[in-house]
């Protein structure tokens, strides 16, 4: 399916090769740029590895320049890898594993990505997960993209192959992501369709909750700036709340209120943004626990006159760690139209994502929402 995409959306300069996983699979990956696994072929996370370990060895090639590994792992996967405990997932899974197999590979390339050394050449992975591949005029739901295995269906063929093209080849958002996708997509979709690009922002952050054309499609250009401005205030005062320890709003990790500072972006189809930030601050619980040896020891480096520098005699790090956040951003797209969305902020791979907290603040957003869209209508 994906060859013939590829074939549309590159020009005759790009070479394809394609392998089996009983193939010998070339080291350095002839030189390749990308590599794109297919999870559900593979036997795990030991055919997974074999194959990552002759990828991504270096070679001498032609002259003695030395080949450099693929730059991009794509892995082709399935939904509900991440879901085997729950039906339909649970029943596709008892006979040999298939989810259990596809996500070990899944957790075999991230993990390799992540754990390489600063000085190795940088590498960056996506997941695509889809369900059964099925005509595009026959899948039962229009195209849709989420992160993570979030979706439940099947996928159009041209969709999937168009959606793995974009992944590869024009949506940086896509790299070091984990996306679901189902649905069919319209024969008029071209590959340089901006469509395309509001889709993959969604996994920036990632995405967790928007709202698109809270005003009428037909409302006048000067009107949607008048809201657009509306929104903004409302958001600023809604946020209020939060400030002082977020008393009285059942939130119980303690936040700070910031401002965005995320400019608008053409590429993104945004023309205005502006919004606020909801920074998650460090309890001292968990891995955040300090004991009063290791108290004293930040002190004593801290008032020392040498400056704290994150480290102690007893090789202890105090590096603060990222606690994630959430940023609400109000849009107004080039397209005309006002917009609302929620992403992740301020994480990392040690980041914990705090969902009991993240559904408080939206619990608290959609009591909210409904007054404003109803007086600005």
């Amino acid at each position: 399916m994906a060859i013939t995409a590829f074939d549309q959306g590159f020009d005759d300069t790009v070479l394809i090769d394609k392998y089996t996983p009983t193939s010998t699979i070339p080291l350095g990956g002839n030189n390749a740029q990308c590599v794109i696994l297919a999870s559900t072929i593979m036997n795990g996370r030991s055919s997974a590895e074999n194959i990552l370990g002759r990828l991504l060895k270096r070679t001498v090639l032609t002259g003695g320049a030395v080949g450099v590994p693929p730059s991009h792992i794509v892995v082709l996967s399935q939904l509900g890898t991440e879901r085997t405990g729950i039906f339909p997932y649970s029943m596709q899974n008892m006979m040999g594993g298939k989810l259990s197999k596809c996500l070990e590979v899944e957790e075999t390339v991230q993990g390799i990505i992540k754990g390489r050394f600063e000085d190795q050449v940088p590498m960056d992975y996506t997941i695509m997960k889809i369900g059964e591949v099925v005509e595009d005029s026959k899948a039962k739901t229009k195209f849709t993209l989420k992160p993570g295995d979030s979706l439940d269906g099947d996928v159009g063929v041209d969709a999937a192959a168009n959606a793995l093209l974009q992944a590869v080849a024009y949506q940086p958002s896509a790299r070091n992501a984990t996306f679901s996708i189902i649905g069919g997509i319209d024969a008029s979709i071209k590959l340089q369709d901006l469509s395309w690009d509001d889709w993959f922002l969604r996994l920036d952050g990632p995405e967790i909750f928007r709202i698109d054309d809270i005003l009428p499609a037909s409302t006048p250009t000067e009107v949607v700036n008048e809201k657009y401005m509306k929104l903004v205030e409302f958001i600023s005062q809604w946020s209020l709340m939060f400030e002082n320890g977020a008393k009285g709003t059942g939130l119980t990790t303690p936040v700070s209120v910031k401002k965005s500072t995320l400019s608008p972006q053409k590429s993104e189809g945004v023309s205005k943004r502006s919004g606020i930030i909801l920074e998650f601050r460090p309890t001292m619980t968990g891995s955040a626990y300090k004991s009063k040896g290791e108290e004293r020891e930040i002190e004593r480096q801290t008032t020392s006159g040498s400056g704290y520098t994150g480290k102690s005699n007893t090789n202890m790090s105090y590096k603060a760690k990222k606690e994630g956040g959430v940023e609400i951003l109000v849009e107004m797209t080039t397209k005309g139209s006002l917009r609302l969305r929620v992403r992740r902020c301020y994480m990392d791979d040690t980041t914990v994502v705090k969902e009991l907290s993240e559904e408080t603040i939206l619990g608290k957003l959609k009591e909210a929402l409904p007054v404003f869209i109803k007086d600005n209508r």
